[in-house]
């Protein structure tokens, strides 16, 4: 209240107008009254809009939450996937089986796929084009091999993956003329091969062929194609043919 809507009370009953230490102790009164009113209303806006916002801000934290680990899981490595033919490349597959990296392991593997986009694709779908790539590069033209292994990276089992990935190799051979052979790898299958720059799944079949003759390395074998690898390791071929 201010000093003149005082005046204004009293403006026809002059004689019930307070004194003027009453009118100054009125006016204070008065004032502080409408301020703490003041306060009142908007501390309890703000309270009802808090009350209101607070379920909205727990959901978005909640979904944010949820997004992250969801993402957080879905972006790591899973599976990795060897393709071998004699180009070998790796395929870096996230929890829900989409390529998140392709690593070539080799020049051949790097030339045939340049400009062939795997990333983001179900690993069924890139083994396919890896397949078309490869067709188109001329490495069916002859009997060929196409050994597929994995290894998973959070100790789970790879079967599954493997199963599909070779149903797909079978579903679009055509008239290609290749086989398909799948294993499922171990760690020390993994690190033996970083030695060497190969793939786990060639160091393992490498090493079948050195358990049956010896005089082998795998530095004598490293480079040569799985179809070639498969033939010394079947007998098929003269052993020392591998020797360079």
């Amino acid at each position: 209240m201010t000093d003149r809507e005082l005046k204004a009370l009293f403006k026809d009953s002059a004689e019930l107008a307070p004194p003027p230490e009453a009118k100054e102790k009125i006016l204070l009164r008065a004032t502080a009254e409408m301020e703490n009113k003041k306060a009142k209303n908007k501390n309890s806006f703000f309270s009802n809009f808090t009350k209101k916002l607070m379920p909205i801000a727990a959901c978005f934290v909640f979904v944010v939450l949820i997004a992250g680990v969801v993402l957080g899981v879905g972006s790591g490595n899973y599976h990795t996937v060897y393709v071998d033919v004699n180009p070998s490349a790796a395929l870096h597959v996230n929890r829900f089986g989409k390529v998140k990296d392709v690593e070539y392991l080799n020049t051949d593997a790097k030339k045939a796929l340049k400009g062939v986009k795997l990333k983001g694709l179900t690993a069924e779908d890139a083994l396919e084009e890896m397949i078309k790539a490869y067709d188109e590069a001329g490495y069916f033209e002859a009997d060929a091999e196409i050994y597929i292994s994995a290894i998973s990276n959070k100790n789970k089992n790879s079967d599954k993956l493997l199963r599909k990935l070779a149903e797909r190799a079978e579903k679009v051979k055509g008239e290609k003329n290749y086989s398909v052979n799948v294993n499922e790898l171990n760690a020390h299958d993994k690190s033996e091969a970083e030695k060497y720059g190969i793939s786990p799944g060639k160091y393992r079949v490498i090493s079948e062929i050195i358990e049956e003759d010896s005089t082998y390395t795998v530095e004598d074998l490293k480079d040569k194609s799985m179809s070639e690898l498969k033939d010394m390791l079947s007998g098929g071929k003269d052993k020392n043919n591998g020797k360079k």
